[in-house]
């Protein structure tokens, strides 16, 4: 009696019962008043619409999820904003401080150096002037005493913030050389070099120098008023490295000398 398919049974008892249920409510609505059965007939032919709220089920997780992405983005980019902010203003101080480091006044329209913050970095640009040369001739790569004194605490400012360096070797043309051989090309090469060598000698990392280029007369100073005398020049640019802003300061800064 209880071998394969014993249960077929079950399973048509509770189609019949089912049916019965079927059929007893079907008697009880036909003795219902009218409009009961007009109810009941709306309710089938227009569902009522049930608004699930947005915290049940699988909606909730998503929904959450949802906004908590929204809300982690949204503070990754006001936290990357922060930051730049902060480091923008930090390098503006530390190009303030240059100016004072080496005794420059930052709004004296004749200074013989030009600091530019951008993004990601510092923009130096320094000229070989004849009222306050780098190097100690027109055509000479041997640093001058004042020249000498801009380099080393440039050097201290690399290792303090851990920049990235980059330096460019730039000259006039029309030069008069020692030397039909040696042209504006070795020349600001061999500035470029030397300021590189007293870097490194004073306190910059050999890992820290991107690069040393040198450009001859080919690329002249760019602004407004044109001077032959900005086309001498040396220029550094300074990357922020993986150090963070604001360490010590070294022990023994470079002493100022008179202007």
């Amino acid at each position: 009696m209880a071998g394969h398919g014993g249960g077929a049974w079950k399973v048509a008892f509770a189609d019949f019962m089912t049916a019965m249920m079927a059929f007893f409510l079907c008697m009880w609505l036909m003795n219902q008043k009218p409009e009961l059965l007009e109810g009941v007939a709306k309710y089938f032919r227009e569902p009522p619409k049930i608004k699930m709220p947005w915290n049940t089920g699988v909606l909730k997780d998503q929904a959450k999820e949802a906004t908590v992405r929204d809300i982690n983005a949204k503070s990754s980019k006001e936290n990357a904003a922060k930051a730049a902010s902060a480091e923008q203003k930090n390098l503006n101080a530390i190009a303030m401080g240059f100016y004072g480091m080496i005794n420059v006044k930052s709004d004296d329209p004749n200074r013989p150096v030009d600091v530019v913050v951008s993004n990601d970095g510092v923009l130096i640009t320094l000229y070989d002037r004849p009222r306050k040369p780098l190097f100690q001739g027109e055509a000479s790569a041997e640093l001058s005493q004042w020249g000498d004194f801009v380099f080393q605490n440039l050097a201290w400012l690399v290792d303090r913030h851990a920049f990235r360096v980059s330096i460019e070797g730039h000259s006039r043309s029309g030069l008069k050389m020692l030397s039909p051989a040696y042209s504006a090309w070795e020349l600001s090469g061999d500035r470029a070099s030397n300021v590189r060598r007293l870097m490194a000698n004073i306190a910059v990392a050999p890992e820290q120098f991107e690069r040393v280029t040198s450009f001859g007369d080919t690329r002249p100073a760019k602004g407004e008023k044109r001077d032959p005398e900005n086309d001498h020049r040396v220029e550094i640019k300074l990357s922020v490295g993986n150090r963070k802003l604001g360490d010590p300061a070294p022990e023994k800064p470079v002493e100022k000398v008179k202007s």
